[in-house]
């Protein structure tokens, strides 16, 4: 297809190993009406299963990222990009009809708008990824239950910090140079930011939602809040303005728990604390319906992202440089970076 032909909307999926969804990824994306027409490009991180394979049959561009992370597949798929407009998705997640639709309109209607979010409907299949589900819908949870729960009726777009996935004019994403490649996790808060900075604005769209898969387990939930905090704890490093007070709470949790163990006059105090903070958490979890699992759930996200950033802290500390956080193999992902994203409205 030549450039004069090139589609509006170019459609972009990290992806590795994920022979077990992208199909379903591909057959959701590939259903959307567009006007203007859509492309879309799989940046595979040299997947050692069929996903490669998949995404051709299944009509995707794919092209390489050697790198296997999600921001250098993202910058990959974006330098491939034709269209006017990026919209970002992942392999783990399904787009309900007019998605994209949905996602060009606000583009097209916000003034000023460089960037439109939405909210993710959690498909859970067992007990830990339905308690993890209740976990992110809680505002107890990251504080952005907008993004992971059903809006209200009538509930209009407002300006937010960030939002899973996005869409956003391709121009703008190349004006700021794409995702820092640092960023393992929380790339796209971190690229939100910078849109923002240039005096751009970020819509939530309440029309704009899609299906999520979560992590299934209490570890793989974990390994997942441990690797949000390190790179949360990279951001603030990078960008101190983008911390916002009530991401010290789960820091400040961690801490308390820390006192609350030792022989010092402020012990009984913060033993006090996290009583206290046990009894919000129950309370917390009877009012969203949810069971033990979800308050276990909840507590592991907030001391795990908290020991995270203090981790990633320490690190950066003590190597007085940020090109990156040792250890972070790991973190190799083609999920969403759905970590803990507040409000600033809803910042993360």
């Amino acid at each position: 297809m030549s450039d004069e032909m090139a589609p509006r909307v170019s459609v972009i999926v990290p992806a590795r190993n994920e022979a077990a969804h992208i199909e379903d990824c591909l057959r959701s994306i590939f259903a959307q009406r567009v006007e203007g027409g859509m492309e879309v490009i799989v940046a595979d991180g040299i997947s050692s299963d069929e996903t490669e394979k998949l995404a051709r049959s299944a009509g995707a561009t794919v092209v390489q990222n050697p790198k296997g992370t999600t921001p250098a597949g993202l910058n990959a798929a974006l330098a491939a990009a034709r269209g006017e407009i990026v919209v970002r998705f992942d392999a783990h997640g399904r787009m309900p009809p007019g998605y994209v639709e949905a996602s060009v309109r606000a583009l097209d209607e916000e003034i000023g708008a460089v960037g439109i979010g939405g909210w993710v409907q959690v498909d859970a299949s067992g007990p830990w990824g339905r308690a993890i589900g209740a976990a992110l819908a809680s505002r107890f949870g990251i504080g952005n239950a907008r993004s992971w729960s059903r809006p209200r009726a009538g509930q209009s777009r407002v300006d937010v910090d960030t939002f899973p996935l996005g869409c956003w004019p391709t121009e703008s994403l190349r004006a700021v140079g794409g995702w820092d490649e640092r960023f393992l996790r929380n790339q796209d808060f971190e690229l939100n930011f910078r849109l923002r900075r240039a005096g751009g604005r970020l819509v939530f769209d309440p029309g704009v939602w899609s299906h999520y898969r979560p992590r299934e387990s209490l570890r793989g939930i974990a390994r997942q809040y441990w690797d949000y905090g390190r790179f949360k704890a990279l951001t603030v490093a990078t960008a101190p303005r983008s911390l916002r007070p009530r991401q010290i709470a789960p820091v400040a949790l961690l801490a308390t728990a820390t006192t609350a163990v030792l022989p010092v006059g402020p012990a009984r105090a913060a033993r006090g604390a996290l009583a206290g903070y046990g009894v919000v958490l129950a309370g917390v979890t009877v009012a969203s319906r949810g069971g033990w699992r979800t308050m276990v759930a909840l507590g592991t996200m907030h001391g795990v992202w908290g020991a995270g950033v203090l981790v990633g802290l320490a690190q950066i500390g003590a190597q007085r440089l940020l090109p990156g956080i040792p250890g972070n193999e790991e973190a190799k992902t083609t999920e969403a970076d759905t970590g803990p994203a507040v409000k600033p409205r809803d910042i993360a």
